[in-house]
């Protein structure tokens, strides 16, 4: 399976007063296609353990998410159109108790890419909001969406005067 691709309907109001996407925006996209991932039935005998109709927001019982990183590149200006941009999101790493999930902000045959991004998710407990390990049913979950992790095109930082 690895990654999906998510269509996100823009809205004029996504637009700031440089007549593109704010990067604020930008996160909200991501933030949608994260939860769209995890709420999305898995499919049927692909995960050991897993009930029918489980999604990966099932397999956590009464534990939670919270994002613990998240870094974006903007590559390109992302304009208002009434056509959805897509997001790709997959799995570059899983964790103890927390993973990885990377993102392309895209067209949907990936000819122009916007942005790319990452965000470190990590499981908690909700009660004691404490970090807790994965167990292997949600960790083979992840697994459906493995894919290699995004490559930055960071600068080298500049050498000391």
């Amino acid at each position: 399976m690895s990654s999906l691709l998510i269509p996100i309907q823009m809205r004029f109001g996504d637009i700031d007063s440089y007549g593109h996407v704010n990067n604020v925006t930008m996160l909200q996209y991501l933030e949608d296609a994260r939860v769209r991932l995890m709420a999305r039935p898995l499919p049927e005998n692909a995960v050991p353990g897993a009930p029918a109709d489980a999604t990966f927001r099932s397999l956590l019982g009464d534990r939670m998410t919270v994002i613990g990183r998240q870094e974006v590149e903007y590559a390109q200006q992302l304009l208002y159109r009434p056509e959805p941009v897509f997001v790709r999101v997959w799995v570059s790493s899983v964790g103890g108790s927390s993973f990885v999930l990377d993102y392309a902000v895209q067209e949907e045959d990936g000819s122009r890419v916007y942005a790319v991004a990452q965000t470190v998710v990590v499981v908690i407990d909700r009660a004691t909001g404490r970090p807790v390990r994965l167990d292997e049913t949600p960790r083979s979950a992840l697994g459906l969406w493995s894919d290699a992790p995004t490559r930055f095109a960071r600068r080298p930082v500049p050498a000391e005067a």
